[in-house]
């Protein structure tokens, strides 16, 4: 088995060791991909070099082997879900962490873990047919959750981003119209959805929502304090936490998700724009700080992805 651990800032390796079984409660999955996260940012940059970290948590792949007290599941069945550790060959995961990945999907184009974050977000939006809703920050999260907004049927659905490729890859899939942070119109939108992670999106959200509306905060914020204009709770704004540490709303979620990606209303192919070999996962952060024209989300690829 061999994995990628960060060892100092920037800098990681890969280790080769002796397989190790699955425990009980636990099945082995062959990596399909793996995808590098923002959230994984702080640990591979600001490393300290005292002990080797193991990144990657957003996993699909293929079961290879089954631990003790595991049943329903077989050996060859492609899966997704939650990990740690996962920039590897294969990695040991609790079954209860997977669903199957579906037939009519390829197991390379699915990243179950930021679907499911998505999805459970969107479930506290209170989205419903004929309302006007935006999305601020067309990244990976961003246009996951355009797409899923798309399903609700909404009056108006805009896509916001500064970024021009960013705007395009959103009106291919699904936005009604798209626009610059400064061109979208203020106080207009029913819901906003911010994917951002970042202060100034988070303002822009708060600008766009009108009286009595909901603004959910989906964005990874992980850069310091953030703030927000008192003027929304004269506008009687609802603010919505679109984080969950809790296991069984990401699962109902990403079921929800598995099953918008089987009839074909969420795709993930034209959004994992970059892949990487396991010996190159600097290069996959560098490319995720770089952000060349067209990035939007780059994986790392083990076997049972290059088999695919």
């Amino acid at each position: 088995m061999r994995w990628s651990q960060v060892v100092s800032a920037r800098t990681s390796e890969t280790v080769e060791a002796p397989d190790v079984p699955p425990g009980p409660g636990e099945v082995t999955v062959r990596t399909a991909v793996s995808g590098l996260c923002s959230s994984e940012l702080p640990a591979w940059t600001g490393h300290t070099g005292t002990s080797p970290t193991r990144l990657g948590h957003e996993l699909s792949g293929v079961i290879g082997a089954l631990g003790a007290g595991v049943y329903g599941w077989r050996v060859g069945d492609r899966v997704t879900g939650f990990a740690s550790g996962a920039y590897a060959d294969a990695v040991n995961v609790p079954a209860d962490a997977l669903l199957p990945v579906p037939a009519n999907v390829a197991v390379d184009e699915v990243l179950g873990e930021p679907v499911a974050c998505v999805l459970e977000a969107l479930a506290r939006s209170g989205l419903r047919p004929g309302q006007r809703v935006a999305v601020v920050g067309l990244g990976f999260m961003g246009l996951i959750a355009l797409q899923a907004a798309a399903t609700h049927a909404p009056a108006l659905l805009v896509g916001v981003d500064p970024v021009p490729a960013a705007r395009e890859l959103a009106a291919s899939l699904g936005a009604h119209e798209v626009c610059a942070p400064e061109d979208a119109p203020e106080k207009s939108f029913d819901v906003v959805v911010e994917f951002t992670g970042a202060a100034a999106g988070l303002r822009t959200a708060g600008r766009l929502t009108a009286a009595h509306g909901t603004l959910c905060v989906g964005g990874y914020h992980h850069s310091g304090p953030r703030e927000l204009d008192i003027e929304l709770w004269y506008r009687g704004v609802t603010l919505i936490n679109g984080f969950t540490p809790q296991r069984h709303r990401h699962l109902a979620a990403l079921s929800e998700g598995l099953g918008l990606l089987a009839d074909r209303r969420l795709t993930l192919a034209p959004l994992i724009t970059h892949r990487v070999g396991l010996d190159e996962v600097d290069r996959g952060f560098r490319l995720m700080t770089e952000r060349e024209p067209g990035f939007v989300k780059c994986v790392v690829v083990g076997d049972a992805g290059a088999a695919e």
